[in-house]
């Protein structure tokens, strides 16, 4: 790919080692999601499923599981390797490619799923106008947002970062209410799934918390200088001591998966 596409794309090449563990999703939620996705595309073995933006495979791998082939899509190459050593099944096919040109023949899948990128890519519209194109007329196209999740030292480290500057600014789409307003004038009829079993609790202690900020696996801290850094791992270290007595307490947020099924 072009250097200027890529100043355009953010690739998780340089954390995909850390990406499963800082991106936690209880395997009950995650096998919920498939669940919805099948009765909602009611998706049968001989049926494709493309999951843009595959990165480890939290959802191709349970889906692939059920028989459907899959295919993977990612710019990063890293990612699916880490995928490729939970020794995927033979129906699922990785190809690394940039998701505003699949490589797959116009109306000729069932369902698509986009899961946390259309952040990540300056254009993209281009995206979904891809998703949309390679949908059958009877497919599904499914947009993954997870909510909740406010750690409070991730949240003190990103007001901190936020109010000097410090954070990468969003490249692509700001939020799901904009993605979602753009597949609606692209003739997107969006529901909302709304399910308990998308919902859970999330426990993790302050310093699993700090050392995810201390990798800075998060996209919006790539940017941040190391002296800054430091200063603010310090300052946000001192926060969670002062407000909870100790880094080894354990947190408890709530946290849902915004799953949103689209038909063109």
């Amino acid at each position: 790919m072009a250097a200027r596409s890529l100043s355009q794309y953010l690739s998780f090449d340089r954390v995909a080692g850390d990406y499963d563990a800082t991106r936690f999703l209880p395997e009950t939620v995650r096998e919920a999601v498939v669940e919805q996705v099948f009765s909602t595309a009611s998706l049968a073995s001989k049926d494709w499923f493309v999951d843009a933006g595959v990165g480890t495979g939290r959802f191709a791998l349970p889906i692939a599981h059920r028989g459907v082939n899959v295919l993977g899509v990612d710019v990063s190459r890293d990612m699916m390797l880490q995928l490729l050593r939970k020794s995927p099944p033979a129906n699922l096919h990785l190809v690394q490619a940039d998701l505003r040109s699949l490589p797959v023949r116009s109306q000729s899948v069932s369902a698509v799923l986009v899961a946390h990128v259309l952040h990540l890519i300056a254009d993209w519209r281009r995206v979904l106008l891809e998703c949309r194109r390679v949908l059958r007329r009877d497919g599904v196209l499914f947009l993954l947002y997870e909510s909740g999740k406010r750690f409070p030292a991730r949240e003190h480290y990103i007001h901190l970062a936020g109010e000097r500057g410090l954070l990468r600014p969003t490249l692509g789409a700001q939020n799901a209410d904009e993605a979602l307003a753009f597949v609606r004038e692209i003739g997107g009829a969006v529901t909302l799934i709304e399910h308990p079993s998308l919902q859970w609790q999330a426990r993790r202690t302050h310093r699993e918390v700090l050392q995810e900020l201390e990798k800075r696996t998060y996209s919006q801290l790539w940017d941040v200088p190391d002296e800054a850094h430091r200063e603010l791992m310090l300052q946000t270290l001192s926060y969670v001591r002062e407000q909870f007595g100790s880094e080894d307490g354990v947190y408890a947020t709530e946290a849902s998966v915004n799953l949103y099924a689209v038909r063109f």
